[in-house]
């Protein structure tokens, strides 16, 4: 049978003009040269694949006791990245706040370096030893395994991986319950294509797709296989090994799930350009079309397809490709592949592309374009799109997600990038050197990733440096997740099925379970919208989440004013609850956004719900003011101010106090209570005016300058009175002798508790304060030795809450009374003096003389003595 190698005439629709790129142009002589013997070779060709294929029945299956624990299915993984878009994104899961550790398979006979496949509850993995596993999706115990044949362990004239088995990963056929690999078998020194019975290993099909002319030493099997549309063919693609030895070229065999052998090829026409990316085959399930990349061709001058994204039908004919502008200068020269990775079909009209020189590209499925066909970034004049961080080497490998409307990328010593997609006007954004543009994130540091995926919101990708899985928020890039370090192969990408992560670690399988965080949220007002300004707004949230998701919800609120920006009401807490003190807001319509998230989250948040509240505003149209005493009171009485505002639902109230002489002072803010309470303790006697402001507690004020408004205000004076009289008395009255106790009595009238104090004024000297301020009203003056004369007295009295009206601090009173008072002398007429015993004594006795004075009331004695 003849392979359908569809080859294009000169002018086909869909190539560029330029005869370079023409793949039925270029090396014109070998071309026509193969065409010649096209028939010929083809046909013995397949004679050889069918020959190979019916002796290839010798490989034995190795099975696991069928005793192995049944299977619960659990979600599926069917081929490379999900589905034959190749998006890895599984939009059937709950937002994950993050991942547990799972189980670790038994060790398996060698490395693993596909992604691992999942159906009917059994994860399938292939080892570099030729063996196929199923393991048990809940328990990762070995279902079966089957040796399919020894690989090869030498003969290869370049590359690095030893032993060649099984090196890319396989596809399930659902429908016909069949997973189909291609190990290399040193037996035949070919690659096969192997079809295994998902339940039980038992092999089904095998066949030689080692194309005529294909060279295993300088080819190797490393992208992913696919399934045509209608399931009747695999897709295996070819690609050079590490260190391009020979002169090898891109290869895809389309090779029939019936058994017969290979019909469909794809050979490159120049030498390198293999198809070697990690994520191999892409299929559109809208046409059937299959879509590849290529790396550089060597050399680049006159090669066709290097460093392109090619198109063929489902049989692998009618080509069309797309290449760079820029090509042969930034890709092809210094060996930075377009194909170190594999388009990700966002839908049937658009693709994105990149690879090692980091720069991207959107793509027309439908009409790749040829050289410079991108739909962006434009090619007039053509500006790269950088997507990795400005790196322009080595920049990304495998294969990329896409989950609307981001694609994710892992950036080699970058981390992982998401870029933004607009689909409807075809363009991303951008990751320069800052890869700080809208719609751009880059998480994981300087880490190196595999390929990421898309489940539960969340991008997952392994550090294939060894320091194990990472969970990143696929909206912004957060980390949430962060497992334990563990070992991986190169470009190792996840698979995930049921919520289970699962991951080709070297020598064994690691699973890791989702946690399901908040994924349901609804938020609500109690009053609801609308309610007036100064009412008290209880908001509420309740999350919950799937299965045993978000078992402890945390909430968070967030508020948008009118015109305003968002602000952080209350930060995460248990608590579902908001107490909204609308109180003074302007009026119109506010948004709330309440988030929630699992306490083992680390999302910004799992789920949001947001709605509108209208507040409105009704003002105070009239106001009254009273005084409890009314109109006066005596310094130091209690004083209450009341104020009453009509028009408005919640009024509040302010109160404003102008002293005697003095200026306006705010004694106390807006406040409910409609009460002042003033104590006028120490308040200066006088005329005071208070004025009582009202405003509705959703107000802003209709007058007054902010922030001192109201909306309508009421003024009145009142008096504060203190000791008003005063009389002072002496006893004895006006005058009395030197010597005479004299008691000054003071009597304040108009203060309930006046303090009294006394001052002296001596006959030619100065005022003297003789008793200060006190409750005694009373004081005793000492005449003895006082000279005779007129002396004044000076009464102060002032209330003991008064500061006093007059005089000069700290010497104040409120009312004084003053008078004169006189000390007098009395001479002493008369005098007689007596001695005991009379006239003499002898020596040592004890004399006493006393005198007698007579004519004066208070006389005193003086005593002389002369020796003889």
């Amino acid at each position: 049978m003849v392979a359908r190698h569809k080859v294009c005439k000169a002018g086909r629709v869909g190539y560029p003009k330029r005869l370079e790129t023409h793949p039925c142009c270029v090396e014109e002589t070998r071309l026509k040269t193969k065409l010649a013997v096209s028939a010929a070779a083809a046909l013995a060709a397949f004679v050889v694949w069918v020959a190979q294929a019916a002796v290839a029945a010798t490989p034995q299956a190795s099975l696991a006791p069928a005793a192995a624990a049944a299977a619960s299915p659990n979600g599926s993984w069917t081929t490379y990245h999900r589905d034959n878009a190749h998006t890895g994104y599984d939009s059937t899961q709950p937002t994950a706040a993050g991942a547990t550790t799972g189980w670790v398979s038994p060790t398996l006979d060698g490395n693993v370096y596909g992604e691992p496949l999942v159906y009917n509850g059994v994860v399938y993995v292939s080892t570099l030893q030729n063996t196929v596993y199923a393991l048990n999706q809940s328990t990762g115990a070995v279902i079966w395994s089957n040796n399919l044949g020894a690989p090869q362990t030498s003969g290869w004239q370049c590359g690095n991986i030893n032993p060649t088995g099984i090196l890319g990963t396989g596809v399930i056929d659902t429908a016909a319950s069949r997973i189909y690999v291609a190990p290399f078998l040193t037996q035949y020194t070919a690659y096969f294509l192997f079809g295994l019975d998902l339940a039980t290993g038992n092999k089904l099909l095998q066949t030689n797709i080692s194309p005529a002319g294909f060279d295993w030493r300088i080819q190797q099997e490393r992208g992913a296989l696919a399934l045509s549309k209608d399931g009747s063919h695999v897709y295996v693609p070819f690609g050079g090994r590490i260190g391009d030895c020979g002169a090898y070229h891109a290869w895809v065999v389309g090779a029939p799930t019936n058994g017969l052998a290979p019909d469909e090829l794809f050979e490159g026409p120049s030498t390198g350009a293999g198809s070697w990316a990690a994520g191999g085959v892409v299929v559109d399930d809208s046409t059937g079309h299959v879509f590849f990349s290529t790396g550089n061709a060597i050399p680049c001058s006159g090669s066709v397809f290097s460093d392109s994204v090619i198109e063929t039908n489902a049989t692998l004919g009618g080509l069309s490709n797309f290449q760079p502008l820029d090509w042969q200068a930034h890709w092809c020269a210094p060996d930075f592949d377009l194909g170190s990775a594999s388009p990700v079909l966002i839908s049937p009209s658009l693709m994105f592309m990149s690879g090692k020189y980091g720069q991207g590209f959107l793509l027309n499925p439908a009409a790749l374009g040829g050289t410079g066909g991108q739909l962006f970034p434009t090619g007039t004049p053509y500006v790269g799109a950088d997507v990795c961080v400005g790196n322009h080497s080595d920049a990304t490998f495998g294969s990329f997600a896409y989950a609307a409307p981001r694609v994710y990328l892992e950036c080699e010593g970058h981390g992982l990038v998401s870029l933004t997609v607009n689909t409807a006007s075809p363009s991303f954004s951008l990751c320069d050197s800052s890869c700080a543009a809208a719609g751009t994130w880059q998480a994981g540091g300087s880490a190196t990733f595999g390929p990421p995926i898309i489940a539960g919101g969340v991008a997952w990708a392994v550090d294939i440096n060894g320091s194990g899985l990472y969970g990143f928020n696929a909206a912004d890039g957060t980390q949430v997740y962060h497992s334990a370090a563990f070992g991986v192969t190169h470009f190792s990408t996840p698979s995930e099925a049921g919520g289970q992560i699962f991951i080709s670690s070297d020598r064994v399988v690691r699973s890791f379970n989702m946690v399901a965080g908040c994924s349901t949220m609804s938020a609500s007002a109690q009053p609801p919208s609308p309610s007036t300004a100064g009412t008290k707004v209880v908001v509420t949230g309740s999350a919950s989440g799937a299965g045993s998701g978000c078992p402890n919800p945390r909430y968070e609120f967030w508020l948008l004013p009118p015109g305003g920006t968002w602000a952080l009401a209350q930060a995460y807490s248990p608590t579902a609850a908001y107490s909204w003190d609308t109180t003074g807001l302007a009026p119109g319509t506010y948004r709330f956004s309440v988030w929630a998230r699992d306490a083992s989250s680390g999302n910004s948040y799992d789920s949001f719900s947001a709605f509108d509240y209208a507040v409105s505003t009704t003002n105070c149209t009239a106001m009254t003011a009273s005084a409890a005493p009314p109109t006066s009171a005596e310094v130091g009485s209690g004083v209450t101010v009341t104020g009453s505002a009509t028009g408005c639902p919640n009024p509040q109230y302010e109160f404003w106090l102008l002293p005697p002489g003095g200026s306006w002072s705010l004694v106390r803010g807006y406040a409910a209570s409609a009460n002042y309470s003033w104590a006028t303790g120490g308040r200066m006697p006088g005329t005071w005016r208070f004025s009582v402001w009202a405003r509705d507690a959703g107000s802003p004020g209709t007058g007054g300058t902010a922030p001192y408004t109201y909306d309508s205000f009421s003024a009145f004076d009142y008096t504060l009175t203190t000791c008003s009289t005063m009389t002072a008395t002496p006893a004895p009255p006006t005058s009395a002798s030197i010597g005479t106790p004299v008691t000054v009595t003071g009597s304040a009238g108009g203060c309930t508790a006046p303090l009294y104090q006394f001052w002296l004024l001596p006959p030619g000297g100065t005022w003297s304060l003789v008793q200060t301020y006190s409750t005694n009203a009373t004081y005793n003056w000492s005449t003895t030795g006082r000279a005779a004369g007129v002396y004044r007295f000076s009464v102060w009295a002032r209330d003991t809450s008064s500061p006093g009206i007059a005089g000069s601090a700290p010497y104040t009173y409120d009312t004084f009374s003053a008078f004169n008072y006189t000390l007098t002398t009395a001479p002493c007429t008369g005098m007689s003096a007596s001695a005991a015993p009379a006239t003499t004594a002898s020596r040592g006795t004890q004399v006493i003389v006393t005198g007698t004075a007579s004519g004066c009331p208070n006389s005193q004695y003086e005593f002389w003595l002369k020796s003889p």
